[in-house]
């Protein structure tokens, strides 16, 4: 079972102890209809014989522990399940950490909200039905035997019975499955869609066409999952009410059929009529819960995919996880041969590549890149950082070349502004903090009337564009990488400040001896580059060489 081994796989599940537990309470539990069986069909001779008080104390302890046993199987469940799922939260978010940048767009972000919100929730919710269909069960099983003893032939019949309703939802999982399959994906582009419409709200409503095509996609999606939900609750319906008149139906074969098939008094029938009446009660709740637990199997088996596809790299994810994390504080050379990497195709478009590269990146020097929009810029910076595999070729550090043994001490020689930066609030990884660098740095940056640091983290970040790259610039000095990447950085600037940040911010950390690789399209600026480079359909040249299309070697 899925969602079983999913949490046997991070805690360690004592089953005799919940074996144990649930069956001394399935067994109190039908002590309790044996007991009123018993004094119903005696209550003359019991009160001859004042035994009444003895019936009630023991009526009293078989209810105590049944209160007991549950409330300690119910409490244990919770309890084990929350671990079980506290694990997998965290498991999962070090999976994502430690997973390649090209896997985790493809697995895409939507998925992995869904599954880390809504269905770790929907497994943490059964906790407590699972106890209660598995002490269903139980009492099932003890009551069933409690019928046996009284009449063999009512204990055919009622199991006949009962396994022909279990055959009914059987015959029917794998649409049930195939619905909540459908209604899944169908919430993955929900939240798609949802991410459009607020990340790109600007946008959205510059374009009544583009708004009005986002919102009939967004209805499509939620009609989709609408119907897959509907169809699959419907079934469980047919099947809940097919369920109930199988019990109706056994209720009756113990009045009208029992009789006709065997020879037993009037008590017996009596007895095996009030035991299957109280059958019901749990098998409802069996029947009810099956929802709840195919819901939950599913959403064990999107955990489980989601983790199979972030470990598509597992043997060198272990490896990284193994190497010491210790940054590098320096570095001479740079290296780059025959570097080469090319995005998935996708069905009938034209696979785009970049490389192969060759170039050194020295140790204090100022790079600039040009380019257009698709030339590859940015691509070629995430083959540079490490955070896109090569494909071909190799890098170099220092002369030795950038392996698993050594990729995330390579990665932290790097601190970068990407274009599609993200503000951290709170300064992750920065654990020296100056107040007096910091308010120098604020003073500078012409940011102190308007964000404070406390307590390792920015007062608040509600700020325009420009503003808020100005905290990400800051939060990339605090941490004093060697090599500095902007991508674009200067784009939402001011002109003043664009002017201070190529004439002034970039020499002052070369002077620190920092390595300056910058994305950029201000042309003013270029003679204060060591080295400018062009991308051009992935290919990389020399700004001399673009002119007469020669490829930098």
């Amino acid at each position: 079972m899925v969602l079983y081994e999913l949490i046997r796989r991070h805690i360690q599940i004592k089953k005799r102890t919940f074996f144990a537990l649930g069956c001394i309470s399935g067994l109190a539990n039908a002590l309790v209809l044996a007991l009123i069986n018993n004094v119903a069909a005696n209550i003359s001779d019991i009160n001859k014989e004042n035994h009444i008080l003895y019936y009630l104390v023991l009526f009293s302890l078989t209810i105590a522990i049944y209160g007991l046993t549950q409330q300690r199987l119910m409490t244990k469940a919770a309890q084990m399940v929350e671990r079980a799922i506290d694990k997998l939260r965290v498991d999962l978010f070090e999976s994502i950490r430690h997973t390649e940048l090209s896997t985790l767009e493809k697995v895409g972000k939507e998925r992995i909200f869904n599954t880390i919100s809504k269905e770790l929730q929907t497994i943490s919710q059964s906790a407590q039905l699972f106890v209660i269909i598995g002490q269903s069960i139980s009492l099932v099983f003890f009551t069933s035997l409690y019928i046996a003893w009284h009449s063999f032939v009512a204990f055919m019949v009622i199991s006949t019975l009962i396994m022909v309703g279990a055959s009914i939802h059987r015959l029917r999982a794998n649409e049930i499955q195939r619905n909540m399959r459908i209604s899944f994906d169908s919430e993955n582009q929900l939240i798609h869609r949802l991410s459009d419409l607020l990340d790109g709200f600007k946008e959205v409503k510059l374009s009544e066409p583009r708004a009005e095509d986002l919102e009939r996609e967004y209805r499509r999606d939620s009609n989709r999952a609408r119907r897959a939900k509907t169809k699959t609750q419907t079934l469980f319906a047919t099947d809940f009410i097919l369920s109930q008149i199988t019990f109706f139906t056994a209720t009756g074969a113990m009045v009208f059929i029992v009789p006709m098939l065997s020879d037993v008094y009037t008590d017996v029938v009596i007895k095996v009529t009030t035991a299957s009446l109280f059958l019901i009660g749990p098998i409802t709740s069996i029947v009810g819960g099956i929802p709840v637990f195919t819901t939950a199997t599913e959403a064990a088996q999107n955990v489980l995919a989601l983790e199979r596809d972030l470990k598509t790299i597992a043997d060198q994810q272990h490896t990284e996880r193994l190497k010491s994390t210790e940054n590098l504080t320096s570095f001479k050379a740079i290296t780059m041969q025959g570097a080469f990497y090319q995005h998935q195709k996708k069905s009938s478009d034209r696979p785009f590549s970049v490389g192969p590269v060759d170039i050194t990146f020295e140790q204090g020097k100022t790079t600039f890149i040009t380019g257009g929009n698709g030339s590859g810029k940015t691509t070629f910076i995430r083959m540079l950082t490490g955070l896109y595999a090569l494909q071909g070729g190799q890098i170099l550090l220092n002369g030795q070349a950038v392996t698993d043994d050594n990729r995330l001490a390579y990665r932290s020689l790097f601190t970068a502004v990407f274009a599609d930066f993200h503000l951290f609030q709170q300064l992750y990884g920065i654990r020296d903090l100056s107040a007096q660098e910091i308010d120098e740095w604020l003073d500078f940056l012409e940011m102190r009337a308007k964000v404070s640091i406390q307590e390792g983290a920015f007062s608040t970040i509600d700020l325009s564009s420009g503003q808020r790259k100005r905290l990400a610039l800051l939060s990339t000095i605090l941490e004093n990488r060697p090599i500095y990447i902007f991508d674009e950085w200067a784009a939402d600037q001011d002109p003043i400040f664009r002017r201070k940040f190529y004439e002034q911010v970039l020499p002052r950390l070369k002077a620190r001896g920092n390595t300056i690789i910058a994305i950029t399209h201000d042309d003013a600026y270029f003679h204060l580059a060591d080295t400018h480079l062009k991308m051009e359909e992935g290919q990389l040249f020399t700004h001399q060489d673009s002119e007469s299309n020669g490829v930098l070697s």
